[in-house]
């Protein structure tokens, strides 16, 4: 049944109800427990309305303009009252929400008195609250938890006898963007689209009355307060549909027999709960009405916005107000034996409203904070009368402004209106009395937000190709919560994820688009779900193929602060500092590899950028602008960018002298000896060896130091490719590294493989960095020597744009000086070593297990293996079955191993650099190749065995 509820309480006159419907602890002697106990209580807000509520301010007691939601603010000393000591604390609102509060009182050497973070965060999640309720045997609406992974289609979750639902995220958000009404099974499909990889509390709607009942968890009791109209959702107030609009305090008459008694024991029976898990302080309890019962919500395990309201009530009980019992929670072993309390008779009934942003916006000025009278539509103030809610007239109102100038969002908190009087009658989702309505509009008139494109003070809109500030701020924050997002759910999908050209399409094809939008949030949630999320996971703990990048957060920060920054490390004149940056991040790198501090280079897009740039140096070096003879030297194992760099240098096959790997898979020094001599024999021109550290196949290492020998006799550049395996140099493991890498006359490095970073970033390191200009110098290849004479370099300033073939180049070194700086190198040399601990973990595993067969030792995390059991039937395809057990592997969405070749034949392989991998995934994926060989087996056996037998 659904009730229409008094909306004033005077037409009856008190009931017998009323006396008793507030409990607390005695006025007089709460307030002598705080003086005997306190020097100075801070209250830490947005908003001073709960400590100006506490009635006559006490001289213990102010409040600190701190938020959980807003740059800390760092106050003089002046600020400061007295020496901080024991006897001095601070109270927070929702510490939860951010380290500001505790960070405040860390700074100045308060003890924060707020509820402890793991409980709170219990409590408030909106289903782990449903343990909560069960606990304390308070009812709920029906409801069920969809999971965040391995849905049923919508309608398996949606009950045929309920008429509607209401889906709810966990996180409580306070802006209400996380509960939402559903109509329908399809309607609950869309919502579930919207909020992928996440739990959903799915609850039948209850179509009641809201309550909410405040009472505070003492350390040896639960004391419950005053119980008032939770106004939920007002349009008026620009709130989305779960959005808190405020409250009216209710008297036991004001509503059907019983319910005022239910709220009041499900609010202790759930303060016991919360007790017994070490909460303490003032919590909210909301309630539903449905059929003449109350059922339970949400907590609110911190101080509401209704406190305010609930303190005046006490005051004029002659209790003490709710921050008050909430110190004392803290500070006392067992609270003074609590008092009932009798709300004074006849119709006033203190409310509030909070006004939200009716959407993104930029706020220029708001009512100041005050006591306002109205007069028609029009409000005048702040008056001069004291800003204390219990003397408030009929035509008052208090404003307390919440937000500050500058950007907000749509949704967000602009200012509470607290009145002596209802503002609604008290229904579900009541339509507000004229006067607030009024009340409201005076508020925005007073109040200049940016509208149509322009401020209310005539500012212009922004430039063409420029989102206003505060949409720029939404959508950076949204984006933020989607890379944060990416990287907390690695395991949450699976790493294989290769949809068909047609779904693709049907995804992200359509018309140019002609017009555009300031709301950015639902364009980036697309691009993220119907783009990059249908791509492959390389940093998946259980991605074991190619040579997995794995990224890393300050690395993307990176990349968005040098985006904005427009940095161009190219020319000194544009970016100096940029410039200085790339050179500082390639003196780190050189120091970690132990280069020497003579070599130098830049960074570039990718080894294969790399590799020719290196190329590139080396063919003008040694044969000038004849090249028609020449002769490079490379394994078959090489990298493909080493032919296409040749390709790219005017440099056919025939130049190309491919040697074959030795039976190691590595390059034979005295086969590249022998084919020299040849080759000059032959009139050709030698000019260059290309050595592999770390080959992507197996990691096999070409012999270095043998390779440097040959090129120094013979008067050849070497070139090592190092882009996978150069950053074992960084550690004790591949020390022996160091001996070499000095030798060769280049050296490609990818930060974006062994060094965690995102992609783009390549380098290539030059013995003698100086003939990097010989070959890329501007000044060599100008058409027209004016546009770019002016930013010829000066005295010792450095273009890099001469040292390799981009004259607009990114800064990329940003991302890799900002990971070192984030993580120190110390950390990244123990990731290193990580990878080749678990390639080893693997080998052992493969050597362990019969049925396997490993193919080539563990290298620089890679390594190779065969399933390939002993008792094989004749008939066995080897190679097939390696391709089936990695097709097997991946389709069930837990691992990604691929194949590779090696000596002819098909292998499995892994690369083990993840540092997010473990040797429990190492040995699933192991143990997942032998179930799906032993499949595979069966299934030839079945095959070839005689029907009828």
């Amino acid at each position: 049944m659904r009730h229409r509820l008094n909306d004033r309480a005077g037409s009856g006159g008190p009931s017998a109800e009323d006396v008793g419907d507030i409990e607390g602890i005695d006025a007089d002697t709460g307030r002598k427990l705080l003086d005997d106990l306190l020097d100075e209580a801070v209250w830490l807000d947005h908003c001073p309305f709960v400590s100006a509520s506490f009635g006559p301010a006490p001289a213990w007691l102010r409040h600190e303009l701190v938020s959980a939601f807003q740059p800390l603010p760092v106050p003089p000393p002046a600020s400061l009252h007295g020496t901080p000591g024991p006897r001095r604390v601070c109270v927070s609102f929702a510490p939860e929400h951010g380290p500001n509060a505790r960070t405040w009182a860390r700074t100045h050497g308060y003890r924060l008195l707020a509820p402890e973070a793991g409980v709170t965060a219990w409590a408030a999640d909106k289903i782990s609250v449903l343990e909560l309720f069960e606990e304390a045997g308070v009812a709920t609406p029906p409801c069920l938890v969809v999971p965040a992974t391995g849905r049923a289609p919508a309608k398996a979750y949606w009950p045929d006898d309920w008429p509607g639902a209401v889906a709810q995220r966990r996180q409580n958000n306070l802006i209400g963007r996380g509960t939402v009404p559903l109509g329908s099974p399809a309607e609950l499909e869309r919502r579930l689209a919207a909020w992928p990889d996440e739990p959903v509390r799915l609850s039948r709607l209850a179509p009641g009355i809201s309550l909410t009942v405040t009472a505070c968890a003492g350390p040896d009791r639960t004391v419950v307060s005053a119980v008032s109209h939770q106004l939920v959702g007002l349009p008026e107030l620009a709130a989305s549909w779960g959005t808190h609009c405020g409250n009216q305090l209710v008297h036991p008459g004001d509503v059907p027999d019983g319910l005022y008694g239910q709220a009041r024991e499900a609010a202790r029976r759930v303060g016991e709960v919360l007790r017994g898990r070490g909460f303490r302080g003032v919590f909210g309890l909301d309630l539903v009405e449905e059929g003449g019962r109350l059922l339970a919500i949400e907590v609110n395990p911190r101080f509401q916005t209704v406190v305010s309201l609930v303190q005046t009530a006490e005051r004029a009980a002659g209790l003490l107000p709710s921050l008050g019992l909430h110190i004392l929670s803290f500070l006392l072993p067992a609270l003074p034996t609590p008092v009932p309390g009798t709300l004074p008779p006849g119709p006033r009934r203190p409310s509030q409203l909070v006004v939200h942003a009716a959407e993104d916006t930029t706020v220029h000025g708001l009512a100041p904070t005050g006591r306002y009278r109205l007069d028609g539509r029009a409000a005048s103030g702040p008056l001069t009368t004291p800003s204390d809610l219990a003397g408030l007239h009929d035509d008052e109102a208090l404003c307390w402004t919440i937000a500050r100038p500058g950007p907000v969002t749509a949704g967000q908190e602009l200012a509470l209106l607290q009145f002596e009087h209802t503002v609604g009658p008290l229904e579900p989702r009541p339509r507000l009395h004229p006067e607030a309505l009024a009340w409201i509009a005076s508020f925005h008139d007073r109040s200049r937000t940016e509208e149509d494109g322009a401020s209310a003070t005539g500012e212009a809109a922004p430039p063409l190709l420029r989102l206003p500030e505060a949409a720029m701020r939404t959508a950076g924050l949204h984006t933020l919560g989607l890379i944060i997002e990416r990287f907390t759910t690695a395991r949450a999908h699976p790493p294989l994820r290769v949809p068909s050209p047609e779904d693709l399409r049907a995804a992200l094809d359509e018309p140019l688009p002609e017009n555009g939008t300031d709301d950015l949030r639902p364009v980036l949630d697309r691009a993220t779900r119907d783009a990059l999320g249908e791509a492959t996971r390389l940093d998946h703990p259980r991605s074991f193929a190619f040579t997995p990048s794995t990224g890393n957060f300050p690395a993307v920060l990176a990349d968005a602060l040098a985006s904005a920054y427009l940095s161009v490390p190219g020319a000194w004149l544009v970016g100096a500092g940029p410039t200085q940056l790339e050179l500082t991040t390639l003196g780190w790198l050189k120091a970690l590899l132990g280069l020497p501090a003579e070599a130098g280079g830049l960074f570039v897009s990718g080894g294969s950028v790399a590799n020719l740039t290196a190329l590139a140096v080396a063919r003008d070096h040694h044969l000038g602008d004849d090249f028609s003879r020449a002769r490079l030297y490379c394994s078959t194992q090489a990298h493909p960018s080493i032919a296409r760099a040749a390709h790219l240098l005017g440099l056919t096959r025939r130049h190309l002298s491919v040697v074959p790997a030795d039976h190691t898979l590595r390059l034979d020094p005295a086969e590249v000896a022998r084919r020299i001599t040849d080759d000059r024999s032959a009139g050709l021109r030698p000019f260059a060896v290309v050595a592999t550290l770390g080959t992507t196949g197996t990691g096999a290492v070409d012999p270095l130091d043998d390779l440097a020998g040959l090129c120094e006799r013979e008067g050849l550049w070497l070139h090592i490719d190092g882009a996978h395996g150069a950053a074992a140099a960084a550690t004790a493991r591949g020390h022996g590294l160091r001996a070499a890498l000095p030798r060769a006359d280049s050296l490609t490095v990818d930060p974006h493989k062994w060094l965690f970073q995102p992609y783009e970033i390549g380098c290539v390191l030059l013995r003698r960095p100086e003939l990097l200009p010989a070959t890329f110098d501007l000044a060599r290849h100008a058409l027209d020597t004016g546009y770019l004479t002016p930013t010829d370099p000066r005295g010792d300033e450095v273009n890099l744009s001469d040292h390799g073939p981009q004259q607009s180049r990114a800064l990329r070194a940003l991302k890799l000086w900002l990971s070192l700086k984030a993580f120190g190198a110390g950390a990244f040399r123990q990731a290193i070593e990580h990878g080749m601990d678990l390639a080893e973990h693997a080998a052992a595993l493969i050597t362990d297990q019969p049925e396997l067969r490993l193919v080539t030792p563990a290298s620089l995390a890679v390594l190779t293996f065969r399933y390939h059991p002993a008792d094989a039937p004749p008939g066995w395809d080897a190679d097939a079955a390696q391709e089936h057990i990695s097709r097997a592997v991946c389709a069930e969405g837990e691992a990604l191993l691929l194949t590779t070749r090696v000596h002819g034949a098909t292998v499995l392989r892994m690369c083990t650099i993840n540092p997010s991998s473990t040797q429990d995934d190492v040995a699933y994926v192991l143990q997942q190749v032998v179930r799906h060989g032993r499949r595979s087996l069966s299934a030839l056996r079945e095959s070839t065995t005689p029907k009828g037998r």
